[in-house]
């Protein structure tokens, strides 16, 4: 039997956080704060603190996305690791030997069950959808059509919506509000809206592009699907990073999925990918940089183990899937039939780094 307390008395909580965090800690005297440890909060002003409860238990908490645990929790966040193997890194962290037996489960050491969408986001992403196509929405929608060359039928297909920022949209506590913004939704595989971003076309200073609805509103699905209004070439599932470049995938008619926080593509998020398969190869179209070529070679090592015909899109360094669609939108179907043409498109030289 383990003693789970004795066990996350002696781990190093402040250390793990360290190594979690996308960024070292910003220390404030005796105290620290982290950013966030979910690869799928967006946390660009660091929120994450840490404490001792009245057990002698290290706790940490996201005071931004609410979620919080033990480091037994902060293992699940960050890397989607199971109770068992959480418990099991501790034990080699902490010097503490593990007898193997039956493992005692209490209270916040199991995963939490995921929250559903809460009816305030569905209705304010109906809103932003429908502003979209009015005078208000019109910044918005140029800026996706000009920018980002995203067609009308794409848009309206996936419900892409615009907020006019919250002096003129009002909206519950817990939903995006730093501005003007482009929203977009994550869908189901059935075209159903289970979770959004929004994406700021002018960030306030020190804030991310990317914001996205407080946890207590809905689980982050991790994986956004998208519509084509074209007949999609057969055989092929576009796996991007992020919406945007999901929706330049549907524009070229393809079947496209964004995964939301690529920075850690875990086990759930692989086996909800090989589910939808459906006999498909998967078509990993990362960002050319180091994190998005990290991601894109952590999830595929995870894919394989399915049994599933997996290949990795040669985007060229500091290029996205959107960037490469600005220049060309011939550029995706060029390079996805490469297999069967020598020549390789090649991005134009001009075209300036443009991540997400």
């Amino acid at each position: 039997m383990v003693d789970r307390d004795e066990l996350l008395r002696r781990v190093d909580l402040h250390a793990l956080l360290d190594e979690l965090s996308p960024a070292p800690a910003i220390r404030l005297g005796p105290t620290a704060r982290w950013r966030c440890i979910d690869p799928g909060h967006d946390d660009q002003h660091p929120s994450v603190t840490m404490h001792i409860d009245r057990r002698g238990i290290p706790r940490w908490r996201c005071w931004s996305g609410g979620h919080g645990g033990t480091a037994i929790d902060a293992l699940l966040v960050a890397r989607g690791l199971t109770v068992a193997q959480a418990i099991e890194e501790l034990g080699q962290r902490s010097g503490l030997e593990l007898d193997r037996g039956p493992v005692e489960r209490r209270p916040g050491a199991v995963p939490r069950a995921p929250i559903p969408l809460d009816p305030t986001v569905r209705r304010y992403a109906e809103a932003c959808e429908r502003i979209l196509w009015t005078r208000t929405g019109r910044p918005v929608l140029e800026w996706l059509t000009e920018q980002r060359r995203l067609p009308n039928d794409v848009l309206r297909a996936n419900h892409v919506g615009a907020d006019p920022g919250p002096d003129v949209l009002s909206r519950s506590a817990g939903l995006p509000g730093g501005g003007l913004a482009a929203v977009f939704p994550a869908l189901t595989p059935a075209g159903e809206i289970a979770y959004l971003q929004a994406r700021y076309l002018d960030p306030p200073d020190g804030r991310s592009k990317y914001d996205n609805p407080s946890s207590r509103l809905g689980t982050n699905p991790r994986l956004a699907w998208t519509r084509t209004t074209r007949t999609p070439e057969p055989g092929v599932l576009l796996v991007c990073e992020g919406v945007p470049d999901a929706l330049c995938a549907a524009a070229a008619g393809y079947a496209a999925v964004g995964v939301l926080g690529a920075t850690g593509p875990d086990e759930r998020v692989a086996e909800r990918l090989a589910h939808q398969a459906a006999g498909r190869r998967l078509v990993l179209a990362f960002d050319g940089d180091p994190a998005g070529r990290g991601a894109s070679e952590q999830l595929e090592r995870m894919l394989h183990r399915f049994d599933l015909q997996v290949e990795q899109l040669s985007v060229p360094d500091g290029m996205d899937l959107n960037a490469l669609h600005n220049a060309d939108p011939r550029w995706l179907p060029a390079a996805l039939g490469v297999r069967h043409h020598e020549a390789q498109p090649v991005a134009p030289r001009h075209l300036a780094r443009s991540l997400g």
